[in-house]
């Protein structure tokens, strides 16, 4: 049932929840097998899915595996954010605004998210320096330098 709480409380950018559908498409797996999952019937599921669902609901790894109610770790998960800088101006701000605009925002931060992910996964090339230009003192070939 754990599952089924992401599903209901981690929105699309839109505000609504998400289709098994959108998640299957993002994690790699069928929408059959994430209806499975849903009813609770899969005693065992890998690890790799596990880590697929994980980053999709943007919850830890140890989100699958507590025995106490999912909101107890939402909790934490919102606490530990307020404590961090800018974090409670920003939540109080969206709480101004409507649904829209909060979906705007956060798609904008979503797209931050893959952008910051794309700068430190791919290597930064070495600056290229530019050729020494001569000095004021030195002859150029056009000045008749020898």
């Amino acid at each position: 049932m754990l599952l089924n709480h992401l599903f209901a409380t981690r929105l699309a950018p839109s505000g609504r929840p998400y289709t098994l559908t959108e998640v299957a498409k993002a994690t790699g797996m069928s929408v059959p097998y994430l209806s499975i999952l849903r009813k609770g019937t899969i005693d065992a599921v890998s690890f790799q899915r596990v880590v697929a669902l994980a980053r999709f609901f943007h919850v830890p790894l140890d989100y699958f595996s507590q025995e106490g109610p999912p909101v107890d770790a939402m909790d934490d998960l919102v606490r530990e954010a307020l404590t961090k800088p800018l974090v409670p101006e920003v939540t109080l701000r969206a709480g101004k605004v409507g649904t829209v605009q909060r979906a705007l925002v956060l798609q904008m931060l979503e797209h931050a998210e893959q952008v910051l992910q794309a700068l430190t996964a791919s290597p930064v090339p070495p600056p290229v320096e530019a050729p020494a230009r001569p000095s004021a003192e030195e002859p150029t070939q056009e000045e008749g330098a020898v």
